[in-house]
């Protein structure tokens, strides 16, 4: 599971770091790699939405199996860390933990995120339908998602345009924000005092 996640990370980082080229050259491989929303509404204007909401699908439901597997191996205690080290988030996660105590896998169709699916793993919930709940839920958000975006394929389209003029410096500074982001929260991480 942790190997899983590792890579999905790091492509999620990496993706997001050179998404200014990805999004001009390989829109498509940009959602492969780094399935944010804004992703997937950007890459709408230039491609079909069948492949693009179904790699959207099958990567953000790839995230939802890594945290099942974190709440399968862990527990509630996957969580511990964040009722210690911030208290008001861990209120927001405690509610939301009651709600899929009530609701079940039907949260993961209209909430599919991975502290939902961490809460399916936790709450031992079983697998194949926890699959078909996930990518139910991601498959409706990612349709909606696309027509969202392809609404907006006016205004993107200039975008991308832009982009593509100037591939060079977009890439260049998405990479050196990503590696600041990056360093700013290592550094406050080192500086936060153990507990």
């Amino acid at each position: 599971m942790f190997g899983l996640l590792t890579v999905l990370t790091a492509a999620s980082l990496l993706g997001t770091a050179f998404s200014p080229y990805l999004l001009v050259k390989s829109p498509l491989l940009l959602v492969a790699v780094s399935p944010a929303a804004h992703h997937v509404a950007l890459a709408a204007a230039s491609t079909d939405p069948l492949p693009l909401i179904a790699t959207a699908t099958v990567r953000r439901t790839l995230t939802g199996i890594g945290a099942y597997g974190l709440g399968l191996l862990y527990g509630r205690a996957a969580l511990g860390w964040l009722d210690e080290r911030y208290p008001r988030l861990a209120r927001l996660v405690n509610w939301l933990e009651g709600v899929f105590r009530r609701w079940g896998l039907a949260l993961l169709v209209a909430a599919p995120a991975p502290t939902v699916a961490l809460f399916a793993g936790a709450a031992r919930s079983h697998f194949l339908l926890f699959i078909g709940a996930l990518l139910l839920g991601h498959g409706l958000w990612n349709s909606v998602t696309y027509y969202v975006g392809d609404a907006l394929a006016l205004w993107t389209d200039i975008l991308t345009s832009f982009v593509g003029e100037n591939l060079l410096e977009c890439t260049l500074a998405c990479l050196a924000l990503v590696a600041l982001q990056k360093a700013v929260a290592r550094f406050t991480q080192r500086r936060r005092p153990a507990g």
